[in-house]
C-alpha cells in the first residue's frame, strides 16, 4: 500500500529489504513508531521497490505523530557503531575515550553533531566542555540508538577517538 503527495511515491518502510534480505525496522525520530513512510525508488508498472532515496529518511512522515519527521534504523546505526569501533581497534590497543555523532530532539526534530563520552568517570572527559553526554561503556551508548527515555535519539555515528589524539591536534594548530 502507498500514498502519493503530490508527485512523489511514499512506501511504507516496514518492508523486507530485498538488497541486503534483512528486515529493517525504521522509526520516527519524534515518538518512535514504526508506522511510517518515506521516499523510495519504485517501478511504477507493478510497484516494485528499487532502493532508497539518498535523503529519504531525512524527509519522512509518521502516521502515528502527524509530523515529517527525520527517520531512522537504530539497528543500522548499531553496526555502523560496531564498524566504526573495530576500525578504532585496528589500530589502536586501548578503548576510545569519545564518539563524535549526529542526534535528533524528539521534541522539535533539531539535529546537532555532538561528542559523547564513553568512560563516565574520566577526567579528561570531565574537563571537556565540548562533551554533550557521558556513557558507561560501549553498550550504554548503542543504547542511545534505539527510541528511549533520553529527550534525543542517536541517529549517526562518524568516528571513535582519544583525548590524547585531540590534544596533539589542536597543539599543532
Amino acid at each position: 500500500m502507498a500514498a502519493r503527495i503530490g508527485h512523489r511515491l511514499l512506501c511504507p518502510i516496514r518492508i523486507y529489504n530485498q538488497l541486503n534480505r534483512r528486515h529493517m525496522s525504521i522509526i520516527c525520530t519524534r515518538c518512535g513508531s514504526t508506522n511510517v513512510a518515506c521516499e523510495a525508488i519504485v517501478n511504477p508498472n507493478g510497484n516494485v521497490f528499487r532502493r532508497y532515496t539518498d535523503e529519504s529518511f531525512l524527509y519522512g512522515q509518521c502516521e502515528d505523530c502527524g509530523t515529517c519527521p527525520e527517520l531512522t534504523d537504530p539497528d543500522e546505526v548499531k553496526m555502523d557503531i560496531d564498524r566504526l569501533y573495530q576500525e578504532f581497534k585496528s589500530y589502536s590497543d586501548t578503548e576510545p575515550d569519545y564518539a563524535n555523532c549526529r542526534i535528533v530532539y524528539k521534541d522539535d526534530g533539531n539535529e546537532h553533531d555532538i561528542k559523547i563520552s564513553l568512560k563516565v568517570d574520566d577526567k579528561s572527559a570531565a574537563m571537556e566542555e565540548s562533551i554533550f553526554y557521558y556513557c558507561d561503556c560501549l553498550s550504554d551508548f548503542k543504547s542511545l540508538a534505539e527510541y528511549g527515555c533520553e529527550d534525543f535519539i542517536l541517529v549517526g555515528c562518524y568516528r571513535f577517538g582519544k583525548w590524547a589524539e585531540e590534544e596533539c591536534l589542536s597543539n599543532n594548530k
